[in-house]
């Protein structure tokens, strides 16, 4: 009869390819918003793919319709033999990692928490198991703050993989009492883990997939400094348009783009003078655009909008520093959440 798959991503995965294996017809169920490369490639693997609705809850309500209506068999994340499956990502970690102390787990639905929750609790019951979620859709922090699951609203983020609204009634039943820690995400870390793991271990993941690592940057987890922590990196599903923004975006939030205006005379030594302040200070210039119709100065004056890339927020201040001695009126654009934070709180 085939299958019928909802699901952002990994579920997706694994049910075209087996399927393709198997000779079993696979129907995948994707929310609108699903990259098309994403898409082509579960069509590649054999799936019939259907998009529908804004979420992940559309495409399972969609899925559930047409399961009734062609009798095929529902496969949800929150299915107990779908759980034992993930579960042996937890024997993996403590069989071959028995010196572990702590595993962090991304929380999408709660079965991949819940399932290595299980196994690692159940293999060495020292070992803290925490979860990870993006602070824009805290379904599991919620759940856990009320007692049972509720229902959140779905913001886009990063970690679209973990946009569920709701956690899983199975997942969230195992987590319950026995889960150590759940950590909630700022968007700007999971930005900037995607840089760290793609340029320290040339890992392609997603915002959902190194969401845990992200926890573990924002310093959410200062207990387990000189522990032995095994991050579960979840996912990849991530096209080429999403990466090269979400590139664009953790280097603004790692401290390594700065965007900044100022004033220059409008003649043509006026570029040429800020091109040198920028090139001396070991800046590379990524974007340059003048404005002149919207100026309420002189005449003779532009704007200059930069955007330059640094090595480090160190490298950044030095040049906030230098810039503003050469030029007073510089004006610099906020463009880091922790900035934000600071400026809120004076």
């Amino acid at each position: 009869m085939g299958v019928v798959v909802p699901s952002n991503g990994n579920l997706a995965y694994a049910a075209a390819y087996h399927g393709g294996i198997l000779g079993i017809p696979v129907t995948v169920v994707l929310p609108d918003r699903t990259p098309p490369a994403q898409a082509q490639r579960y069509s590649e693997l054999g799936a019939d793919v259907m998009l529908c609705g804004d979420h992940i809850d559309d495409a399972i309500g969609f899925a559930k319709k047409i399961s009734q209506d062609t009798k095929q068999l529902l496969i949800l994340p929150d299915d107990p033999l779908l759980m034992a499956g993930l579960g042996t990502v937890g024997l993996e970690i403590i069989t071959q990692l028995p010196e572990t102390d702590a595993v962090i787990v991304p929380a999408a639905s709660g079965a991949l928490l819940a399932a290595i929750l299980v196994a690692c609790k159940k293999l060495k019951c020292s070992c803290l198991v925490y979860g990870a979620e993006c602070a824009k859709v805290p379904k599991m922090m919620k759940a856990l703050q009320a007692g049972r699951p509720v229902t959140v609203p779905v913001q886009p983020n990063l970690a679209d993989g973990l946009n569920f609204s709701t956690v899983g009634s199975n997942a969230f039943a195992t987590i319950r009492g026995r889960l150590d820690r759940m950590l909630v995400v700022d968007e700007s870390y999971i930005a900037r883990a995607i840089i760290n793991v793609l340029e320290r271990e040339r890992l392609v993941a997603d915002g959902a997939g190194v969401c845990s690592i992200a926890a573990v940057m924002q310093g959410l987890v200062p207990e387990l400094r000189g522990k032995r922590v095994v991050c579960v990196i979840s996912g990849g599903n991530i096209d080429c348009g999403r990466l090269s923004r979400t590139i664009q975006r953790g280097l603004g939030a790692s401290g390594r783009l700065l965007r900044f205006a100022v004033a220059v005379p409008d003649h043509r030594h006026g570029l040429e003078n800020i091109a040198k302040v920028i090139s001396d200070q070991n800046a590379v210039l990524k974007s340059l655009v003048t404005e002149q119709m919207w100026v309420h100065t002189d005449v003779g004056t532009t704007w200059a909008n930069a955007v330059v890339e640094m090595s480090s927020e160190e490298h950044i201040s030095a040049f906030k520093d230098h810039l503003r001695s050469v030029y007073p009126n510089v004006r610099f654009t906020v463009n880091d959440l922790e900035d934000r934070h600071k400026i809120n709180g004076r």
